[in-house]
Parts: C-alpha cells; sequence; structure tokens
C-alpha cells in the first residue's frame, strides 16, 4: 500500500493506525481523508498542531494515488477505470467516481476522478476454521454461497477456504473476475492444487474451466447477473462443486434479487454462510442447510 501514497501519508498513517485493521481509506476531492479502521470511520488529522484539524484531499493527491498505482501508465489501466476500479499488484482495489464517458450506451472512459475508495486486501488465516466442517463432508465439498452485505469479509473467507480445500488431493478453479481473491498477477498464495483465470467474465470462465481444466471444485467472487447465475448452475449440473458469494443481508434478502431466485427454488445451494459486521468484518452469523435451517448459529451457543 505504501507505494502508492506520497511520503507524508505513508507517515501518518503508520502513526495513527495499523494497516491490519484498515479496511478501506476515502480520498474525494476537497473533503476530508477517511479512514475505515476496525469497522469505524474516522478522519485523518493533522497531529502537529495543537489542536489537531481534518486533512482535506486535492486533486493533486488523487493524481499521485492513480498514477502510482498504475506505475506510471494510467493509459494500460483503461479497461479496469471504464469498469470503475483498478487493482494493484498488491491486491488493493481502487474504486473510482468522476465523470462517465458513453459511447453506444457503453461506458468507454471515467475522466475527472473526483473520489478514491481504497480497499486493503487481508489474508486472515484461519478464519473460516468455525465454518468449513460445515461446508465439507468426507472428501466431497457442498455447493456453498457465502451471503455478505459489502465490506463484511466475503473475499477474505473465501480466501482463507481456498487454502483450506487446496490441501486436499482435488483441483480447483478459481474464477477471480476483478483479481481480488487472488490480487492481481497473483500476489496472495492460494496453496497447491489451484489454477486461477483472472480478469475474464464468469459465463466465459464457468463454460471453459470444465471443457480444459477438468476442476472438482469451482470457487468465484460476487454471483450478480443472469449469466453468472447460468454458469454456476451448469457447473453444478456437469458434477463439479462450487464456493461463490454474494451481496446481501441475509437468505430473506435473496428472495428478493431476481437472478437468484431460480437457485433457492430449485435447491441448487446446500450451504449458505452469512456474515456481517457485528463484531467487525467477518462475523459468521449463521451457517445454513438448503432448506435454510440454521445448522451453526454461534451467537446462540
Amino acid at each position: 500500500m505504501r507505494n502508492i501514497f506520497p511520503d507524508w501519508l505513508n507517515v501518518l498513517l503508520s502513526k495513527n493506525f495499523k494497516l491490519e485493521h484498515i479496511d478501506e481509506i476515502r480520498i474525494r476531492r476537497n473533503q476530508p481523508i477517511q479512514i475505515n479502521y476496525r469497522g469505524r470511520n474516522v478522519e485523518l488529522k493533522n497531529e502537529n498542531e495543537i489542536y489537531p484539524t481534518p486533512i482535506f484531499a486535492n486533486e493533486d493527491l488523487i493524481n499521485y494515488i492513480l498514477e502510482h498505482a498504475t506505475n506510471q501508465s494510467i493509459y494500460a489501466f483503461q479497461d479496469q477505470i471504464k469498469n470503475g476500479f483498478i487493482i494493484t499488484d498488491n491486491g488493493i482495489r481502487i474504486g473510482l467516481c468522476g465523470t462517465a464517458v458513453s459511447s453506444n450506451e457503453k461506458i468507454t472512459m471515467i475522466k475527472n476522478i473526483t473520489s478514491l475508495n481504497i480497499r486493503i486486501a487481508h489474508v486472515i488465516k484461519n478464519c473460516s476454521d468455525d465454518i468449513i466442517g460445515y461446508l465439507t463432508s468426507n472428501d466431497s465439498v457442498k455447493n456453498t454461497l457465502i451471503v455478505s452485505p459489502p465490506g463484511a469479509g466475503k473475499t477474505t473467507m473465501l480466501r482463507d477456504i481456498i487454502c483450506k480445500l487446496s490441501n486436499r488431493a482435488t483441483n480447483i478453479m478459481v474464477i477471480d473476475e476483478k483479481s481480488e481473491i487472488a490480487g492481481s498477477g497473483v500476489c496472495f498464495n492460494l496453496g497447491k492444487n489451484v489454477d486461477i483465470m483472472q480478469e475474464a467474465n464468469k459465463k466465459f470462465c464457468f463454460y471453459n474451466a470444465i471443457r480444459v481444466m477438468n476442476p472438482n471444485i469451482i470457487i468465484c467472487d460476487e454471483i450478480i447477473s443472469s449469466e453468472d447465475v447460468e454458469g454456476l448452475k451448469f457447473a453444478i449440473q456437469s458434477g463439479i462443486n462450487v464456493i461463490a458469494t454474494v451481496h446481501a443481508k441475509n437468505i430473506d434478502d435473496l428472495k428478493q434479487k431476481p437472478n437468484l431466485k431460480e437457485l433457492l427454488q430449485e435447491n441448487f445451494i446446500d450451504r449458505f454462510v452469512v456474515l456481517s459486521k457485528r463484531n467487525g468484518a467477518g462475523t459468521v452469523e449463521g451457517v445454513f442447510d438448503n432448506k435454510k435451517f440454521a445448522i451453526y448459529l454461534p451467537y446462540l451457543r
């Protein structure tokens, strides 16, 4: 993370925060810099003053971060930028807001960038210890959806699950569409027996992985579109076990999402893991079976 910030910002961050507890850094033009730290938003302040005041971001800071996040070649990242984000070499995702430029009803560029949301990827070993036993049976893996609101640790949990499963004698295909699971250039070690396809859409990966990589398990992040759902169903119907994540508050919230109704109604999914921010990102609210009955509720023990 340090290589994308100017020295003065690195010094302030290291003095006031522990990196492992920073989830997001918000940089908004002409607004105070905000740090999401241990689940709370706090303003970065200048401690050299008698009465510390918030430090405001400006256009120069935004441009500095963009230049260093793209290795001084922002045009090489245009395919990512037009989708509203940049993934750095060390697995940091930077969300972007600015002025969208369209052509034939498709976004071709985002210019005049005014906001950055710098999300810090974490590796938390063994964070899936309490749930992994509910997702496996003997040598097989149950088709699983990890249900989580944004920022509740679903990708971190998924990363640890992959590491645990990768130690078994099985072939795992990881579909890493936004390079968030393994990080850009595969900077996170997900273990052995893992094949990773990055920056390709899920439809392509689901169908081609089955034909050419012969996986036993396919794992991916953020099932959203009807094409994502079709690919997931195709894999399951082909005898491949699937673990995926989806944005939702709980299982009832899933029922309100048109693209996911079919998965629920036809019992494609064997396990639902629900995460929240109750005690910080990665809080497990429960594990549920295919009838939506709770089989693990940590807060009722």
